[in-house]
């Protein structure tokens, strides 16, 4: 059994509910005592056991949003040391601050991860997004430095260039997008490269993927494949550590997790710069606290769809709202739209009316062409724009 901290990850249910408590206890007075927000949303309510939770006032994304950029923060900027920025409601972005101890706190939250996966101080380990925009990088960089594991710095934007660092530099780890390890597959099936002449031994995604998809990265890169659930205002990746029976263990010494209204909600127990409060993750969930194989006592998390309406374009958040945002400064700006999400691109569906409708093709081409290029430029992801005929 690969197990980084088995102090916290195998601790005994009684004794983690009542660590649970006393840190939940401590940060709602940090929270009254330095964040606007939060001290109106609490009141006088007070917490005698993790039972009278549900009497805490849920707060959303929608609340960081309207917070940005530091409304949330419960220290002041100087010791917030990295600023990180998400997507959030309709493409509104989100910033989450981290401290010097939420930084370390959080490579040790990914250790947990590296190590079940079976990584050690011995492999290498590739990161590539693939031009898939991987945000979570930094915190897997930081699990790899507490691990002591070797990192390649660089990260190979084409997959030419990635094929080539497995072939020459010999990663036996890389951290990757599901869309990019498929795409190295067919890449290596279209030059007959055999898959077991690298040195590969593990595939850690970035998000989780089923089992016929899983299978078959696995057979297809000869490496055992094990996937990254997160919530990026929480951590991406470290809010759980998926184990070797394929469960995600919520890791609840650090986060208290509920079920409200089948949506997955968080409070984050730890975190100085920006604590969370029941935060609604937009996440479908369900959670059971069946005994695992593993021995990890953590609650095991089933993460199902999105519950906001945000699509992955090529592993990139995007939300109809920034769509409307990039039309807006068009032509087309008011019309209505439809998309269609492909692997690696968004098709983009425009209503025809007479305020766009020429008899010459060429401004409908150059609006097209125009469309296309700033959807790239703004939110890099590609698209396909075409005009249809209205209903």
């Amino acid at each position: 059994m690969n197990v980084f901290d088995r102090r916290y990850e195998l601790m005994p249910r009684a004794e983690l509910e009542q660590l649970q408590l006393e840190r939940l206890q401590a940060m709602l007075v940090r929270l009254k005592r330095n964040v606007r927000r939060h001290r109106e949303l609490i009141g006088e309510t007070r917490l005698g056991s993790l039972a009278d939770l549900s009497r805490l006032p849920l707060t959303a994304p929608e609340d960081l949003a309207q917070s940005f950029p530091y409304g949330m923060f419960a220290l002041p900027l100087r010791e917030v040391i990295r600023l990180d920025s998400i997507a959030g409601p309709g493409g509104q972005p989100l910033v989450i601050g981290h401290t010097r101890n939420d930084l370390a706190q959080w490579g040790r939250l990914v250790a947990r991860q590296l190590v079940a996966s079976g990584v050690t101080a011995n492999d290498v380990i590739q990161f590539c997004a693939g031009g898939g925009g991987l945000r979570s990088v930094s915190g897997y960089m930081l699990g790899a430095e507490v691990i002591e594991a070797s990192v390649i710095g660089d990260d190979p934007f084409h997959i030419d260039y990635q094929l080539a660092m497995l072939q020459s530099y010999r990663p036996t780890v890389l951290v990757t997008t599901p869309s990019n390890a498929n795409g190295l597959i067919h890449m290596m099936a279209q030059r007959k490269i055999d898959p077991q002449s690298l040195q590969l031994r593990s595939i850690l995604l970035s998000r989780p993927v089923d089992q016929a998809t899983r299978e078959q990265l696995q057979s297809g890169l000869f490496a055992a494949v094990r996937c990254n659930f997160g919530v990026g205002e929480i951590l991406d990746p470290g809010l759980s550590v998926e184990c070797q029976a394929g469960q995600f263990h919520a890791h609840e010494d650090q986060f208290l997790v509920e079920i409200v209204d089948g949506e997955l909600v968080v409070t984050t127990l730890c975190r100085e710069a920006m604590p969370l409060l029941r935060f609604r993750t937009r996440v479908a969930c369900e959670i059971s606290r069946e005994k695992c194989s593993c021995g990890r006592t953590g609650v095991i998390l089933k993460p199902g769809r999105r519950l906001d309406h945000r699509v992955l374009v090529h592993e990139t958040p995007l939300y109809e709202g920034q769509i409307a945002g990039v039309l807006a400064q068009s032509r087309a700006a008011g019309q209505p739209f439809e998309i269609k999400v492909h692997e690696r691109h968004v098709e983009i569906q425009i209503r025809m009316n007479s305020t766009l409708f020429t008899d010459m093709v060429w401004p409908i081409e150059n609006l097209r062409h125009e469309i296309e290029s700033e959807f790239l430029a703004r939110l890099g992801i590609a698209a396909q724009v075409r005009f249809v005929a209205p209903r």
